[in-house]
């Protein structure tokens, strides 16, 4: 179905509203030329059959597709959904493959240096093909998440524009999917991270070496970032989860709209700081690179 919003007027919005929206503007420009410098600076720098980079450049790449779709959404909350509903689905389908597959980049991250550093011998044993199977897992699972995110969204009318928006049906609908998608977005990786980090940390520190106090730091701040990013959006959701399910419509549309709309703007922030995160410490870590298990010589292999 086609529909037209009002394109020569803004609509008033919330405060809640203003913040995400700017959020998303400044998250377009600076993550947008961050991202393309780290694919830029990786692939000259360094060398292809690194794990590692193929990681970093995939997260890269998410994070542009990410971003890219950020002018679509700031259109639609300041003028409305001047298309239809196919187009709307697709675009959030987009959206929500690429949030999905960072989180999922980062957490593969994660394991893969508790387990090279730790594990390197049983790592190799993968091989490339094992590798990309892994990478292409990453793009599968998060696309098929997407999907089901996807097809709750609908174009519905919000004062006098018409907008894409999720649409909860009801409320079992609305509590079962917000629940998969704190566990699968929020829970699991965490967990994930913090278990990998923490004992890659007991495990590294018991070497005494001074490259392990920088891999400490940037560790730390891997796990840090993602917690501050990602928690608000998480506590929304479940505000929203426990709120009272009546009336569901007034309860998802009104008073929990500005918030969920600013904590998404937030999310956003971690597709800039990926790049200084993942890119630029790690090309400063390159040369002390632990690539063997923790009872072997330590080599200069790849260290991931």
């Amino acid at each position: 179905m086609n529909v037209s919003g009002n394109s020569s007027n803004i609509v008033p919005l919330s405060k809640g509203e203003i913040a995400g929206l700017a959020f998303r503007a400044i998250c377009f420009f600076l993550g947008i030329f961050g991202n393309i410098t780290v694919v830029v600076v990786l692939v000259r720098n360094f060398k292809k059959a690194n794990f590692t980079l193929q990681l970093m450049l995939n997260l890269a790449a998410s994070d542009i597709l990410c971003l890219a779709m950020m002018p679509v959404w700031i259109w639609n909350l300041l003028y409305g959904w001047t298309t239809d509903l196919h187009w709307c689905r697709f675009f959030i389908f987009a959206t929500i493959t690429a949030v999905h597959a960072s989180v999922f980049l980062v957490t593969l991250m994660s394991v893969q240096r508790y387990v090279m550093v730790l594990y390197h011998s049983q790592w190799s044993r993968l091989g490339k093909r094992g590798e990309h199977g892994m990478l292409g897992l990453v793009w599968v699972l998060a696309a098929a998440l997407a999907i089901s995110h996807a097809a709750t969204y609908g174009i519905i009318t919000d004062g006098s524009r018409p907008i894409c928006q999720q649409v909860f049906r009801s409320e079992e609908q609305k509590v079962g999917l917000l629940l998969l998608e704190t566990m699968a977005m929020f829970v699991i990786p965490f967990s994930t991270m913090l278990v990998s980090y923490l004992c890659l940390h007991k495990k590294v520190s018991a070497k005494s070496l001074g490259s392990h106090q920088r891999l400490a730091v940037l560790v730390t701040s891997i796990v840090v970032t993602f917690f501050i990013f990602w928690i608000p959006y998480h506590i929304v959701n479940v505000m929203i989860i426990v709120a009272p399910s009546e009336p569901v419509k007034l309860v998802r549309r009104v008073a929990f709209r500005g918030p969920r709309r600013a904590v998404q703007g937030i999310v956003l922030f971690n597709s800039c700081v990926n790049p200084l995160l993942y890119a630029f410490n790690h090309r400063s870590l390159r040369d002390e690179q632990p690539g063997t298990d923790v009872n072997t010589t330590q080599s200069s292999n790849d260290f991931s």
